[in-house]
């Protein structure tokens, strides 16, 4: 009859377990490896968005809102680019984030808002600038990929397209009738440009949300805007009266010349 030794017994034991605990672990870096490659394969497009992927760095292809299948990271990737949105750049001014149901405040004294904001008019003068622009992205391959950092690049085009446009007018037209004007102008050729470019974007709208003589002025400027005002009221008051007193005389002359 064969006899056992305790101490093989164990040792055999002790060998199974370990083989056990090896496949358990193997079977469990498995599961994860198959984890993280179905979870960076699978990825969601938003309703207002556009998705790149892209292979080894290369644009392989667009795809729109929905779930969509990739090839794991590290040969095809994504990037989400907002094409549904109409995204917004200031100028002069920064909106501060404000809780739900608050009104929107704005800055407007900080000395990076000013460097931006002060524009020297076509007759010398200096005012104060505060726009926005608005656009859209029409094609995201070149908004990400003809220019870099297109955000930028926007703004430093809006910028000196403003500049340029202010500084070919009178200050009192760009702080008065001529905002409009100005808006348009500035949009036409800021398109031209992106469009040269490449950029994919397309404006949306350019809008001169206020436009001051700068403080250290405004007191003087205010008193001149007074004083032709009171002149518009004057000259408006003299002419309502003579649109009445003249037909008037012209009606009691010709009663005059026909009772004569």
């Amino acid at each position: 009859m064969a006899t056992y030794d305790p101490e093989d017994v164990v040792e055999d034991l002790r060998r199974r377990a370990a083989a056990l605990g090896g496949r358990r672990i193997a079977a469990g870096i498995a599961g994860a490896l198959l984890l993280i490659f179905l979870w960076s394969t699978w990825f969601t497009v938003q309703p207002e968005e556009t998705g790149i992927v892209q292979r080894f760095g290369a644009v392989e292809r667009t795809v729109g809102p929905g779930l969509h299948f990739k090839l794991p990271d590290g040969i095809e990737s994504v990037r989400l680019v907002p094409t549904a949105r109409v995204l917004k750049e200031e100028f002069g001014f920064g909106t501060t984030a404000t809780s739900a149901g608050e009104r929107t405040q704005y800055a407007a004294d900080k000395k990076g808002f000013k460097d931006v904001s002060l524009m020297l008019t076509g007759d010398l003068n200096v005012i104060d600038v505060q726009w926005i622009v608005q656009y859209r992205i029409e094609d995201p391959v070149r908004y990400l990929f003809r220019v870099r950092e297109s955000r930028q690049t926007i703004r430093d085009i809006a910028e000196a397209v403003t500049r340029r446009v202010v500084g070919n007018r009178l200050g009192s037209d760009v702080l008065t009738v001529g905002r409009v004007a100005v808006s348009t102008e500035v949009r036409e050729e800021m398109q031209k440009i992106l469009s040269a470019y490449e950029t994919g974007v397309r404006l949306v709208t350019v809008e001169l949300q206020d436009v001051t003589p700068p403080d250290t002025v405004k007191p003087a400027f205010n008193e001149v805007n007074e004083a032709r005002q009171d002149r518009e009221r004057t000259i408006n008051q003299a002419q309502e009266q003579a649109n009445r007193e003249i037909p008037k005389a012209r009606g009691e002359a010709t009663r005059t010349i026909t009772e004569a």
